[in-house]
């Protein structure tokens, strides 16, 4: 396999770098790999940045320049559809944003972009139709959130490898066709936007691939070039006309049938392993009694422990919580405290609180007040959780002062197999700091 990277520092004994106008014809290679800060390159310097912030050249006052840069856009197009359409290779594209694109003056201007060299193609896919290269959009997104991948495709170990490195980019379409329907999602943020992408071409493909910026050159071919072999290793197009399935060779129906039960196993794994994972998610919750995520973090913890405690939980306010079993009731207010113990603020508006839900709803509550302090710290490392005078409020006021850690603990006792009334009980009689004895 022969590849050429253009304007992308990868290092092996397969590739060749290039520069994007001296480099070998496109068409030459098996595999075609580029960056497109490459291209934006080459009017930038060159062309004059006017107040409107827009690179600008004038024909006939540009000693010809825009016209050999679009005779050389024009050229690697027409490369890079004899690459995919006749020779079966594979364009590989780092996503970037859009750049700054280059106008050319006239009536009307022209404009030419760090994209302009991919193909001109129509593909259909009923009912869809996707045109390139303006059926796409690069959207400026940055982030290192990449939770899905295609495990089966071949650059699954590459993005896989290099995921923290984070993107700069997403691809939307602009008529909003499902991309799915021409072509693989490689990769996806967490809210599904488009990261990765191959896309079958005539008999070749592009795949647009994350930035990854500061990738190790080195292993980053290494990487990529498993894949590529792996993708170009294959004499059929990635687009087989439906009448070659009648065409079926001595065992490979057999073949065909291994691989779907070997299919429909993985399935049922994928199965297992998304129920595991959930009931993971169930014991994680309670992990944010530790180590809460902020607040509200902590109010959706306490409401699961209460919960898995026997209580029927209902949401006051975003900081407040009333917990009713048949024993009685407690109204918990929650509370954390990055660095220093909790104070009197929070102890008066749990009091402000419990008078409210006394006098207007009749109802005998006991009030509960839930902190956690430096929760950045192990539990046994941390300070003082309650300050003097909510300690000393809370024994005059018989309410009770309750720890996530100590309600954790009370939740791992219930686990265990302790009945949870009993703890219900410590509960409703607990005064002041409140400890779960076993």
């Amino acid at each position: 396999m022969r590849a050429l990277a253009v304007g992308w520092e990868l290092s092996g004994p397969d590739v060749l770098a290039g520069d994007f106008p001296y480099a070998d014809s496109f068409a030459s290679f098996d595999a075609v790999l580029v960056d497109p800060q490459a291209v934006d390159g080459l009017w930038q310097g060159q062309a004059l940045l006017e107040p409107d912030g827009t690179w600008r050249v004038y024909p006939g006052r540009d000693h010809g320049f825009s016209k050999a840069l679009e005779n050389l856009l024009l050229t690697r197009r027409t490369e890079v559809e004899d690459l995919l359409l006749r020779v079966g290779g594979t364009l590989v594209v780092r996503v970037r944003p859009p750049g700054e694109p280059l106008e050319i003056g006239g009536t009307p201007p022209r404009r030419l972009g760090r994209y302009d060299f991919l193909p001109r193609a129509s593909l259909v896919a009923n009912p869809y139709h996707l045109s390139l290269p303006q059926g796409l959009r690069f959207l400026p997104r940055r982030g290192r959130d990449i939770p899905t991948v295609d495990e089966d495709s071949p650059f699954f170990t590459y993005l896989a490898e290099f995921a923290s490195r984070g993107y700069e980019a997403c691809l939307v379409p602009t008529l909003g066709v499902p991309l799915p329907a021409f072509g693989r999602v490689l990769a996806q943020n967490r809210v599904g936007d488009v990261v990765a992408f191959q896309l079958p071409v005539g008999s070749g493909h592009i795949v647009f691939l994350p930035a990854f910026p500061g990738a190790d050159p080195a292993e980053g071919w290494r990487l990529l070039a498993g894949a590529l072999a792996e993708l170009t290793a294959s004499p059929l197009g990635p687009t087989a006309p439906d009448w070659l399935a009648h065409y079926i060779l001595p065992g490979e129906d057999k073949l065909r049938q291994a691989q779907q039960q070997l299919e429909s196993a993985r399935q049922d794994l994928h199965r297992r392993v998304a129920s595991l994972r959930q009931a993971q998610v169930e014991y994680e919750a309670y992990q944010g009694l530790l180590y809460p995520r902020g607040t509200q973090g902590l109010r959706v913890s306490a409401k699961k422990a209460l919960t898995q405690l026997g209580f029927s939980c209902s949401e006051r306010t975003p900081r407040f919580l009333l917990a009713t079993c048949e024993e009685g009731e407690l109204l918990v207010r929650v509370a954390l405290s990055p660095h220093e113990p909790i104070g009197p603020a929070e102890h008066r508006a749990l009091l402000v609180e419990l008078d409210r839900v006394r006098s207007e709803e009749r109802r005998d509550a006991r009030g509960a007040l839930l902190g956690v302090v430096e929760p950045r710290l192990d539990p046994r490392r941390r300070g003082w959780t309650w300050s003097e005078p909510v300690e000393r409020s809370a024994r005059e006021q018989k309410f009770l002062l309750l720890e996530g850690t100590e309600l954790w603990r009370a939740v791992c006792a219930v686990l265990k197999g302790t009945p949870p009334e009993r703890v219900r009980v410590a509960l409703l009689q607990g005064e002041g700091k409140w400890r779960w004895k076993d």
